[in-house]
């Protein structure tokens, strides 16, 4: 795993936390981030607790394993479609009793975190090449 990269997501989902708490969210109740939108694609958190995320129907018994009293999912949308979802942390504590990015660096799903980081990566880089190409053809 990428231990900067693992840092730098701890560290933004902790104030996406904070921003949710001080905006007077039930911490616990669950809640999504929509962190980068874009015409085509987005990327984003869902914030679960425990309850709610053994209800997803379909949900695969690898993820369940995983599963703790409060869980993050990377979420990517392509063209309005989910195409990926990653459970990049699991904590045994609730959102509202999470104080820092060190708590959230500790739960982090390594394999998870990485096949997120690396879908990503391919979409904007599909996406880069797609406008570099089109912009090419227009000259």
């Amino acid at each position: 795993m990428d231990n900067g990269y693992a840092e730098s997501i701890a560290s933004d989902i902790m104030q996406m936390l904070e921003s949710a708490r001080e905006s007077g969210l039930n911490m616990n109740s669950g809640f999504q981030n929509d962190a980068f939108k874009a015409e085509h694609f987005s990327f984003g958190y869902l914030f679960y607790p425990r309850e709610m995320l053994l209800q997803v129907p379909h949900l695969p018994q690898s993820v369940r394993k995983k599963v703790k009293k409060s869980n993050i999912l990377g979420l990517v949308d392509v063209e309005g479609k989910k195409v990926g979802i990653h459970l990049v942390c699991s904590l045994a504590k609730g959102f509202d009793d999470i104080e820092s990015a060190e708590d959230i660096l500790a739960g982090i799903n390594g394999k998870e975190l990485m096949d997120f980081k690396e879908q990503i990566a391919g979409i904007l880089h599909k996406d880069l090449v797609g406008n570099i190409e089109d912009k090419n053809t227009e000259e």
